[in-house]
């Protein structure tokens, strides 16, 4: 973990009750790889998926996911894709020699490099994620960190939530071999725009609660992975987050 943060006991977020006035409740999943159906699902307002729902992308695959998400019953729902939800994206589809057409969920919103206003609070996603690799079928790859850099343009300044499939560089993005797989692009973007909430999974072993210790930085930083780790079959439990609307900050 990265110096310049601290990672949060889940317990000191603070949930009153719910609905209440001026309070949007979230709930944060991300990296459910097909285990969506066995997620036990708490009540709020929005729902957010930070990717990989699926785990080759197949058009089967993200349908199923897309009823499952219909069955739900949120008012909003906020969807950004991953890198194993393939044919969401037909440069990856042709890349795998798939013949296929990009299947898209139709039950959420799907937000790739823009922003939305949910309910008073503005959201902005993007799904791409730097590809070490060079794989064919990983879905918005990104080469460069200046690729990342051009996605993360579109984040408007004053955003409040911030959802990418990707984690910030240095927070919640240490992998098994112990190395740093985030987007220092996804970092500066963040620092700059100083969300209330920024919302990622990608690294599985990075899933948790984090808070920057600058001073003046107000981001949550939440890696939402719902699979703990890629060579584990056990499953967590949705972190859910409450925000004040007349402040636009997490209640902690």
């Amino acid at each position: 973990m990265s110096e310049s943060v601290n990672k949060l006991d889940p317990q000191t977020l603070t949930l009153g009750s719910w609905p209440q006035e001026g309070i949007m409740r979230i709930v944060l999943i991300s990296d459910t790889h097909m285990q969506h159906r066995k997620l036990v699902m708490p009540e709020g307002d929005l729902l957010i998926h930070a990717g990989d729902f699926t785990n080759k992308g197949r058009k089967m695959d993200i349908k199923d996911f897309d009823d499952w998400l219909g069955g739900l019953d949120y008012r909003h729902k906020i969807v950004v894709v991953g890198n194993h939800d393939t044919e969401t994206d037909i440069l990856a589809i042709n890349k795998a020699g798939r013949v296929e057409i990009e299947t898209i969920p139709e039950n959420a919103v799907v937000l790739k490099n823009e922003t939305v206003d949910i309910g008073g609070l503005t959201v902005f996603g993007s799904p791409y994620t730097l590809d070490p690799f060079g794989i064919d079928w990983w879905a918005h790859k990104a080469d460069t960190e200046e690729e990342m850099e051009q996605h993360m343009n579109n984040m408007q300044e004053g955003v409040d939530i911030v959802v990418t499939h990707s984690p910030p560089h240095g927070i919640g993005d240490i992998s098994m071999d112990k190395s740093h797989c985030g987007s220092k692009a996804v970092r500066q973007s963040e620092e700059k725009g100083n969300p209330a909430v920024h919302v990622f999974g990608h690294i599985h072993e990075g899933r948790g609660l984090y808070q920057s210790k600058e001073v003046n930085c107000r981001t949550l930083f939440v890696n939402a992975s719902s699979l703990p780790s890629p060579l584990k079959s056990g499953l967590c439990q949705p972190f859910i987050l409450d925000i004040d609307l007349s402040t636009k900050t997490v209640v902690i």
